[in-house]
């Protein structure tokens, strides 16, 4: 079903924004898993997952078990109907397995932009493409 014709306030949007990304710091895949809808698409270093399983299972959990307790720090917010454009920076410590490099135990921080489409009414993200310097993330695991 389609999300409704709604524009929410700035306030709104951050808040929504800030409560993902707070999802994010901890361990809990549920609680992450909460913010996609079922019919979720993400787009990811030119891969596209499209379910909840499949994101789930290729984007959600490599993350948190290669990095728990990341952080994404939100730089600057656009919005507009049913979309918000987030620049981002993605810091943790490496301290779990990741793109088949054992935990390292080092910092990362990289860039990111993501351009989310979500359901303002169902407070879930339908679609997105997550832009990330995956290359600089690599590399400062001594993957890359």
């Amino acid at each position: 079903m389609a999300a409704a014709a709604v524009i929410s306030s700035a306030n709104e949007v951050q808040a929504f924004v800030s409560e993902y990304f707070e999802a994010w710091q901890g361990t809990d895949i549920e609680r992450i898993m909460r913010y996609y809808s079922d019919e979720i698409s993400l787009v990811l270093a030119g891969q596209t997952m499209t379910g909840k399983e499949v994101v789930e299972n290729q984007f959600v959990r490599p993350f948190v078990a290669g990095f728990p307790g990341n952080r994404h720090v939100a730089k600057n917010m656009i919005f507009g109907q049913n979309v918000v454009v987030v620049e981002w920076s993605f810091e943790a410590e490496h301290t779990g397995p990741f793109a088949g490099k054992p935990a390292t135990g080092s910092a990362v921080k990289v860039p990111g932009c993501s351009v989310y489409e979500y359901d303002p009414i169902e407070r879930k993200i339908t679609g997105g493409r997550i832009y990330v310097d995956l290359a600089t993330l690599l590399k400062q695991i001594g993957a890359g």
